[in-house]
């Protein structure tokens, strides 16, 4: 059914207006006089042209109906985006509100950065991830427990970008690096060589033999009068010690390598949905190692809320290991030596002596260090 409009002309020289308007070819049917002017159907297309010539005439148009499939699908189609503009602005609000577009970790360490990023993505927190503001709270007590050197944090969610301040813990001062809650007492044995009392209760003299575990300073102490005094001790305490590191190493066994295979799965993540875009094939790989990495997406510096995850499978081997005495004897002479260096109570080293012995395949070596330890440590 094609369209149509059906008009009527009012007033002026109607009758020569038919005429023109047929003589000029336009279609015009159903004509009927009414009592002011005469009403008749033309197509839409002419509709305008109809009405600039009537003026020329003296008369005015009036639309009295529109039939036809195109006035019935423009009404449709208008009604239709009234609904899909309300509905644009629905999601439009979803995505900005609930939608993680962006996260930025605040910190001065990398390190921090790192870990808390890794925390985030381990606890379905990522870019196009929704965001739940309980989950947050729960994230933050994490934070707390298993990221190491953290002070305070705050997270906090607004129009897509999830921001997360990490504040480190404030070094103590170096007057207050000793500082202890309870009493002092020797970490090994040894003969004081210096002796520093900055708070707290001691009897201990330099030249002094203490064992492990015996008091060095006092928390409390009671006066003449009988009252209990109370502080927080603080000493350095240097003393010439002798002590033993000890590491063993395995001079024959099997393990299991990398050998070079490896397989790739990579998914695409948003809104709790995973898309698959590379399948892994990891068939033969009876042992395996799996490491995964995972990158938001930037288009053009404009953050999109899409997170790629990558796992790579890597093949592994059964190998025998096998060294000789002077090669495990080098291999724990190493362990023992990192030992020595983070023993973090040791000043001074005066000398080492080494002693190893070998019972089957498992080398044993000692390590003798005579030198000066911080026993308050």
């Amino acid at each position: 059914m094609y369209s149509k409009l059906k008009i009527e002309i009012i007033s002026g020289l109607y009758n020569d207006l038919l005429n023109h308007l047929i003589e000029k070819g336009f279609l015009i049917s159903s004509i009927k006089s009414t009592q002011f002017g005469v009403q008749f159907i033309c197509r839409p297309q002419d509709y305008f042209e109809i009405a600039k010539t009537a003026k020329k005439y003296q008369c005015r148009t009036r639309i009295i109906q529109r039939k036809g499939i195109y006035f019935l699908l423009k009404k449709t189609v208008c009604r239709k985006s009234i609904a899909v503009s309300a509905v644009s602005i629905l999601v439009y609000i979803f995505l900005f509100s609930k939608l993680i577009w962006r996260i930025d970790v605040i910190s001065p360490d990398s390190q921090i950065n790192n870990a808390v990023y890794n925390l985030l993505y381990n606890n379905d927190v990522y870019t196009g991830a929704v965001f739940s503001q309980e989950k947050n709270q729960n994230i933050i007590q994490q934070i707390f427990m298993d990221v190491e050197d953290v002070g305070y944090v705050t997270m906090n969610f607004y129009k897509g970008i999830l921001t997360c301040k990490v504040d480190p813990v404030t070094e103590r001062k170096q007057y207050l690096e000793n500082l202890a809650s309870g009493n002092i007492t020797a970490s090994q044995n040894g003969v004081i060589e210096d002796l520093r009392i900055y708070s707290g209760f001691s009897d201990i003299k330099t030249g002094q033999t203490v064992t492990k575990g015996q008091l060095l300073v006092s928390s409390t102490y009671i006066d003449r009068n009988g009252k209990l005094h109370s502080v927080k001790p603080r000493a350095y305490i240097k003393a010439a010690c002798i002590k033993k590191y000890t590491a063993q190493v395995d001079m024959d066994k099997t393990v299991w390598i990398r050998n070079g295979e490896k397989a790739e799965k990579t998914v695409l993540k948003t809104m709790g949905i995973n898309i698959p875009l590379k399948n892994e094939n990891i068939r033969g790989f009876s042992v395996y190692d799996t490491e995964k990495s995972f990158r938001y997406i930037n288009f053009l510096g404009f953050n999109l809320p899409l997170t790629v995850e990558k796992t790579e499978y890597y093949k592994k081997e059964q190998a025998d290991l096998k060294r000789d005495e002077q090669t495990a004897l080098a291999a724990a002479k190493d362990i023992v030596h990192t030992l020595i260096k983070n023993d973090i109570s040791l000043e001074e080293v005066e000398g080492k002596n080494y002693e190893y012995s070998v019972s089957g395949d498992v080398l044993t070596l000692v390590c003798t260090v005579q030198g000066y330890y911080d026993i308050a440590k």
